[in-house]
């Protein structure tokens, strides 16, 4: 019969085990990883950036981190040039446009060396988000700086964004980037009372601080464009692309152009655009005495509110909003008292844009319905058109603001 194994090797479990050399190791961990996405995200890694694709946003459950986005603009841009921030929504994204017909690749072009444009809009975005974010975060290290966004007429340019790019803001808030400006705190205020109950806050406030700490979006999000992807979502949801590092994938945005001008707008979907047509300006105004169109007083009041708020005041000079206008195919399907109203509430939207401390302007009068691939997005005809006339435009601020002088100006 053999002798039965002894119970103890004679080694000291707690050899295996010790919880203080644990969360040594923890913490130096913690710290290591800490430190690499600091290091990574402030660099910038981006070595082929174009714009944020689908595959590389929200839509693929891919959450560009404030300082992941000024560290594309660290690499990009010199400290002795005028660092263009594009953002707002998809038609300033470039959709319908290839990389290499992308407006934002004509604008920069036309704009020369002396400038560094990037395009940061999102699909369905504000103009308050993602870029405008950025651009404030990036205030002091590159004070040559032009924001330039889209929006529609009185469509309200919140302060806080929206979602699901709102998270911008909030990092960008609690890491301290942003400026302390009373009219934008009594809107956040609001929003925080009315929109988010006390245990939602609570728990965006404690997410917040641990990435403060910790950085554990920015050094995720560079395994994931870097190494591999391992979230879940509809853009790529199979394998092995799903797994793929977010760099494998090209920027493919399709052309329109490869349409036909007649074949772009499909005529099962006119009435509902035709709606959103008038949208633009039939619950904005009122009949006056004459029988002209005139803009609500509720509506005026209300713009002035939002807008005073959206930018702080030392910014609101270097921001450039662009008023995107339809297609002409289906400006052209109003009636005339209808294409009356539409041509004030640009007319109007500009006007108070520019009385709020904005320059601002509109585009899209006079382009051909060959210059959009639908009712609302522009061709790369019609990008190339929008480009020269914001080249114009940002020279413009850019020599009144003293941008193209050897000296830097004052952030």
């Amino acid at each position: 019969m053999s002798e039965p194994l002894p119970l103890s090797t004679g080694l000291d479990r707690s050899w295996f085990f010790r919880p203080k050399t644990f969360l040594a190791g923890l913490v130096a961990g913690l710290v290591l990883c800490s430190a690499v996405a600091r290091r990574v995200s402030h660099r910038g890694y981006h070595d082929s950036f174009t714009r944020f694709t689908q595959v590389l946003s929200p839509e693929g459950q891919y959450f560009p981190t404030l300082e992941e986005m000024c560290g594309i603009a660290r690499e990009r841009c010199r400290p002795d040039q005028v660092l263009v921030i594009v953002g707002g929504n998809s038609i300033f994204n470039g959709v319908g446009q290839p990389a290499d017909k992308m407006w934002t690749v004509e604008l920069q072009r036309q704009l020369g060396g002396g400038f560094v444009v990037l395009n940061f809009a999102f699909r369905g975005a504000l103009c308050t988000d993602g870029g405008a974010v950025v651009a404030e975060a990036l205030r002091g290290e590159y004070p040559r700086q032009v924001y330039v966004a889209n929006s529609s007429p009185f469509s309200p340019p919140h302060p806080y964004g929206a979602d699901p790019y709102r998270y911008l803001f909030w990092e960008a808030l609690r890491s301290g980037r942003l400026e302390a400006f009373a009219p934008r705190d009594e809107q956040v205020a609001w929003l925080k009372a009315h929109q988010y109950t006390r245990a939602e806050l609570f728990d965006q406030w404690g997410r917040d601080e641990m990435d403060r700490a910790l950085r554990f979006r920015d050094l995720w999000n560079w395994v994931g464009y870097t190494r591999y992807f391992t979230i879940p979502n509809p853009v790529t949801p199979t394998l092995p692309q799903a797994t793929w590092a977010r760099r494998r994938f090209a920027d493919t945005e399709p052309d329109f152009e490869a349409t036909p001008p007649g074949d772009r707008l499909r005529p099962e979907f006119r009435d509902a655009e035709m709606r959103i047509v008038r949208g633009f300006s039939e619950g904005f105004y009122d009949r006056g005495a004459g029988g002209e169109w005139r803009l609500k007083p509720s509506i005026r009041a209300q713009f002035e509110r939002t807008a005073k708020s959206a930018f702080p005041d030392d910014l609101k000079g270097r921001t450039l909003i662009m008023l995107s206008r339809n297609n002409p195919f289906y400006v052209g399907l109003l009636s005339a008292d209808e294409r009356l109203r539409d041509s004030a509430a640009f007319r109007d939207a500009v006007a108070e844009w520019r009385k709020a401390g904005y320059e601002a302007c509109d585009y899209g009068s006079g382009y051909d319905p060959a210059d959009f691939g639908d009712r609302t997005h522009l061709s790369a005809a019609g990008g190339r058109k929008l480009a020269g006339q914001v080249a114009g435009l940002i020279l413009e601020i850019a020599g009144k603001r003293g941008y193209l002088q050897k000296e830097p100006p004052p952030p």
